[in-house]
């Protein structure tokens, strides 16, 4: 048995924290708007990074509201960028970018009404898109739609100065780990101590060679407190930044662990073939919680015959199949060992008993979601993973069988499909936008769901998660809980269970 499963008696207990978690939460926020896991105040003026954008000096240059631009090398154009791909949180991200030359840049805004002494602790998202065929524009077909050439040398990192200067050069500020997030957003946080009323926070950029296309975007970034001890509420555990590494000929991915990696992180970056934390350290005879990891070492993260390398697609049937299923190894009996004089005979070892398992560890936080009602099921939208899960009813519309995709609709793609308008029934319609997409091209999903019956809720979900256990409330009064199985069930808000 899988793993990622738990016993009844520690899954019952489980659902019942979850549940009870989104309840009194969810209870508390009226449909469509968002669900706060921690009461933490932004500093920032527009840390989502939205419109308006006001010009830096030049024509092609400009940055949101409440912020500036620093530039050190290079004359990089700056823009508010739409394409949902590469927007993170709200309905721009800041997109600063330069072809066929090397540039160095930060944006950067000072936060006054501070204690000296006090700390504070600043986030953000960073991505990189990086190409040299302009014929191309190392255009691939799945999400995100982009494979960047990384030979440009990227590095971002976030800083803070706690004198409130606006050099990022100072030896002054304080500094993130580097990241080189191609093609994904990578979290960069860093925290310091205000040495006046006033800090200045940074989001710096440079790369290492110029080649014809050399973008990077900003989003959703924070300054908070943390004198005192920790903000109100359990803050989300981060998530060190992995460069998937590939798929080999013979079809498996190998990841060698780098400086920094963990379990997590690693689970994180191919998500996209549906790997977990369990299913990795089940492949590599680990812990799901093993701490450290081996510089070097090598860790199977799917098995030959999973992935086509050509491709980058899983093989149905293929070896990923056994990447959920933990490597049973055979516990040896010890032999009797002869002691003593002649004849006598060591009385044997007592096998140690055996340790408990870890629970995976639970997680949980807002998550930007979509919902869309069928004739006989309902799809959501997780933007944390990108991911449509498609519900369909069982014996009723509390429970049944649920599948999970990856969302390959982006901005700029048809939204509905003309040819199927003449079909639809009265009082229904087609689901739209990435709902459209995946309904009309994953096999099997229209003729199980059916058509629409209401229009699409765009909300906030609390989603919590423990191994392959996920539970989030629905923007209609219903929390949800998902199993590693396939399996769901519905429950009312407001109902004791």
């Amino acid at each position: 048995m899988a793993n990622t499963r738990f016993t009844i008696a520690k899954s019952r207990a489980w659902l019942g924290g979850a549940l009870a978690l989104v309840l009194v939460l969810g209870a508390l926020t009226s449909v469509g708007q968002p669900v706060r896991a921690q009461d933490t105040t932004n500093l920032l003026v527009n840390g989502g990074l939205e419109n308006p954008y006001y010009g830096q000096g030049a024509p092609t240059r400009t940055a949101p509201n409440g912020w500036s631009l620093w530039v050190g090398a290079g004359a990089p154009d700056a823009f508010p960028h739409t394409d949902k791909v590469q927007v993170l949180d709200g309905e721009v991200s800041w997109n600063i970018k330069q072809g066929y030359a090397v540039f160095t840049a930060a944006g950067y805004q000072r936060v006054s009404g501070l204690t000296p002494g006090e700390a504070v602790k600043l986030t953000a998202y960073g991505w990189v898109y990086t190409c040299n065929d302009t014929t191309t524009s190392c255009i691939i077909p799945d999400y995100p739609y982009r494979r960047s050439d990384t030979t440009a040398g990227a590095s971002l990192k976030v800083g803070i100065d706690p004198t409130g200067g606006t050099d990022p050069l100072s030896a002054n500020v304080v500094w993130s780990a580097s990241a080189a997030p191609y093609d994904q957003w990578a979290e960069l946080s860093v925290s310091a101590q205000a040495k006046g009323d006033t800090v200045t926070v940074f989001l710096y950029a440079t790369q290492a060679a110029g080649l014809a296309l050399n973008n990077v975007y900003w989003d959703k970034v924070s300054l908070v407190r943390t004198t005192g001890g920790a903000a109100a509420g359990p803050v989300p555990a981060e998530v060190p930044f992995v460069t998937p590494q590939g798929v080999r000929p013979d079809g498996s991915i190998i990841h060698v662990v780098q400086s920094g990696d963990t379990l997590s992180s690693i689970a994180y970056a191919y998500f996209e073939y549906g790997v977990t934390i369990e299913s990795i350290a089940a492949l590599n005879n680990l812990k799901p919680n093993a701490r450290f990891l081996q510089i070097g070492q090598q860790l199977v993260i799917l098995p030959p015959g999973s992935v086509d390398p050509v491709t980058g697609k899983l093989i149905p049937g293929g070896g990923a199949v056994a990447a959920a299923q933990p490597t049973l190894v055979p516990t040896p009996v010890p032999t009797p060992t002869p002691v003593g004089g002649a004849g006598e005979i060591a009385p044997p070892q007592q096998p140690a008993p055996e340790a408990t398992p870890a629970e995976p560890p639970v997680t949980y936080g807002p998550v930007q979601a979509e919902f869309v009602p069928l004739e006989r099921g309902a799809m959501f939208w997780l933007q944390d993973t990108n991911q449509i899960f498609v519900l369909t009813y069982g014996a009723d519309d509390l429970s049944g069988t649920y599948k999970a995709y990856q969302n390959t609709w982006m901005e700029g793609m048809p939204e509905t499909d003309p040819n199927l308008e003449g079909q639809i029934p009265a009082g229904f319609s087609q689901p739209t936008r990435r709902f459209g997409q995946a309904w009309r091209t994953y096999a099997g999903v229209k003729d199980a769901l059916g058509w629409a019956i209401d229009v699409t809720t765009p909300y906030t979900a609390l989603v919590v998660r423990q191994g392959g256990v996920i539970v989030f409330n629905g923007p209609e009064g219903r929390v949800y809980q998902f199993d590693a199985e396939g399996n769901w069930q519905a429950f009312s808000l407001g109902v004791t269970q």
